[in-house]
């Protein structure tokens, strides 16, 4: 894009922040707010076309203005134009790899949302909440998540270099070289004081099967009790995520699926899949998100056990296409919320007994000894009186 472009784009752009606020005054004054911004937006496009210093390319410019629309709602939500439709509704290919990150859009900027344990982007020492500047040289700043995705992607064993933006750094090159998707089990263990331990990665169709297969060897062997680690949990179906939440439940609400132009939907736990009734802890950082949220929401509200360590990330909805004369809106239609009802999506969840985990990333900072949310977890898990104190 040439700087003139550049140029109209972001004149549109801030004109449309200014007529979403100005409309929103001037629609309370005539009694209708939406038609009170779309006469500001009217007004905003004329004197674009009337008075800028220099011929304007409308399309250009309206295209702008869709982006800044959706930049304006949340990080998944992304106006796409006729060839980013087309690319995002082609299934991926057979062969086709990737270096195992979810995106979404923070600051303007693509950022990274979830990391599969053990992929390429984890391997290269790219981080949950890394903003990507550039992928390939090119800037993020014009690229909806599924762009970014689709660039993401290649032959195994190619190459894909980006640059890291990274609080208390200086910009990160990085190359990741692309492979392709391996799913990852749960990891369980009985640790040494005699806790049974599960730790998901990522959530998928088989997720809750094979955490019922581990809590059962878990019962049958005595354990007193589990520790449930969803710390960097973000890939997969919040769907998923229902069904090991109603795992450690005796029924009742999991959560629930609202949207405006939908009749609220509530997700019960199936009693008859209640598998532990010992005590648990579970454990959540700035990692967990999507599926991880629904599960540590539900026990959370159902006061089934402390969560422990850091303020989740806040991402748990359902998106749809919304086809368009030119191209189409990637809209959050749809938002999952915890049983009593709280927000999850934009929100994160709290955790009941929150640990201070210094950033790793900080040389100047000596990084934990151990694993200070675990040990807080078993350390709650001996003196439950201690949980309840800290919420």
């Amino acid at each position: 894009m040439s700087p003139r472009g550049r140029l109209v784009v972001a004149l549109v752009s801030t004109l449309l922040v200014a007529y979403v606020a100005v409309g929103s005054l001037l629609g309370r004054v005539l009694g209708d707010t939406t038609y009170g911004q779309l006469a500001v937006f009217n007004e905003v496009v004329r004197l674009v076309l009337d008075a800028y210093v220099e011929p304007v390319n409308i399309d250009r410019a309206m295209t702008g203005a869709r982006i800044g629309l959706t930049d304006a709602l949340d990080g998944d939500s992304a106006y796409l134009d006729p060839d980013e439709l087309k690319a995002y509704q082609q299934p991926a290919g057979e062969g086709d790899a990737d270096i195992g990150v979810a995106l979404t859009r923070r600051f303007s900027f693509l950022m990274v949302a979830a990391e599969r344990p053990g992929s390429p982007a984890d391997k290269a020492g790219v981080k949950i909440g890394d903003i990507i500047k550039t992928i390939d040289g090119r800037h993020s700043r014009t690229l909806s998540p599924p762009t970014g995705q689709r660039l993401l992607h290649g032959g195994p064993g190619s190459i894909v270099k980006l640059t890291l933006l990274r609080a208390g750094s200086d910009p990160i090159d990085v190359s990741v070289v692309r492979e392709r998707p391996q799913s990852v089990s749960p990891e369980h263990r009985v640790l040494a004081d005699g806790t049974a331990y599960v730790k998901v990665a990522e959530f998928t169709p088989r997720t809750a099967e094979e955490v019922k297969s581990a809590v059962d060897g878990f019962r049958h062997s005595g354990a007193h009790a589990l520790v449930l680690d969803l710390r960097g949990a973000g890939t997969g179906a919040p769907a998923d995520g229902v069904k090991v939440a109603e795992l450690f439940l005796k029924g009742g609400t999991v959560g629930k699926l609202v949207g405006p132009r939908s009749e609220e939907q509530v997700l019960s736990a199936d009693p008859s899949r209640s598998d532990w009734d010992r005590p648990l802890a579970v454990l959540v950082d700035s990692g967990t998100e999507g599926p991880a949220e629904v599960v540590t929401a539900a026990l959370l509200d159902s006061g089934r056990g402390p969560i422990v360590g850091e303020h989740t990330f806040g991402r748990a909805a359902v998106q749809k296409i919304v086809g368009l004369p030119e191209g189409g809106l990637l809209l959050t239609v749809a938002k999952y919320v915890s049983p009593k009802g709280t927000a999850i999506h934009g929100k994160g969840i709290e955790p009941t007994v929150a640990v201070d985990v210094p950033d790793r990333s900080d040389e100047d900072e000596a990084a934990p000894a151990g694993d200070p949310i675990l040990d807080k977890a078993l350390e709650v898990l001996k003196n439950p009186a201690a949980a309840k104190k800290a919420a």
